[in-house]
């Protein structure tokens, strides 16, 4: 509706001479219900961006748990891979940043292919954060991981979700399977951050506060 359909809506029917000089000087009759009207639309549009805000965080973090699995378990292969693809895209419909807690064994490790899976997952824009049950987190060649050291895994959760709503997503490789070296430079670059956020959280220091 333009500005003067607005006017000729409002003023439909029996028109005063003050109504008809207002439609010529292309004003509204009512030039203070006019204004009002527009700052109510405004204050309105402002509530539902904030409503929608709240009901659509930025990011989300889930917990993985590796589990007792040998070799020779033909029941549990790959389960440990489709469990971690599958918590992803689980967490990629509700939020616009995701991450993952991976709590493994002794060095870290996520069986069952889940390790496999981690890497992929880290290559297209999900930070990992890796805990070790009673051991220390087994460094990985590509440097892709994060290690949240001996950080409770509720705490490793809140640092991944504030690390990524203040730096985001790093960066996906184009072919998750073949990385370049500058891409990979790139996501441990953006990945800084989070592991001395990480470090900090675990500092003896903060965690006596």
């Amino acid at each position: 509706m333009s500005y003067r359909e607005g006017i000729s809506f409002h003023t439909a029917g029996r028109q005063s001479k003050r109504h008809d000089r207002c439609l010529l000087d292309g004003m509204p009759a009512n030039p203070w219900r006019f204004a009002h009207s527009r700052i109510s639309t405004a204050v309105i549009m402002a509530l539902l961006l904030a409503c929608r805000g709240f009901a659509e965080p930025t990011a989300g973090v889930a917990a993985l748990h590796a589990v007792p699995w040998s070799p020779g378990n033909g029941v549990r292969e790959g389960a440990g891979e489709f469990e971690v693809l599958l918590r992803v895209a689980q967490l990629e419909r509700a939020y616009r940043a995701v991450g993952l807690v991976s709590v493994g064994d002794h060095n870290g490790m996520l069986p069952a292919g889940g390790e496999h899976a981690l890497r992929q997952v880290a290559l297209s824009g999900v930070p990992v954060v890796k805990l070790a049950r009673g051991g220390d987190v087994a460094a990985t060649p590509d440097g892709l991981f994060l290690d949240a050291g001996r950080l409770p895994e509720e705490q490793a959760m809140r640092v991944l979700v504030r690390c990524l709503e203040l730096y985001g997503a790093p960066p996906a490789a184009h072919d998750p399977q073949h990385p370049t070296s500058r891409e990979l430079t790139a996501i441990r670059e953006h990945l800084r951050p989070f592991q001395e956020t990480l470090a900090i959280a675990a500092s003896p220091q903060v965690a006596l506060r």
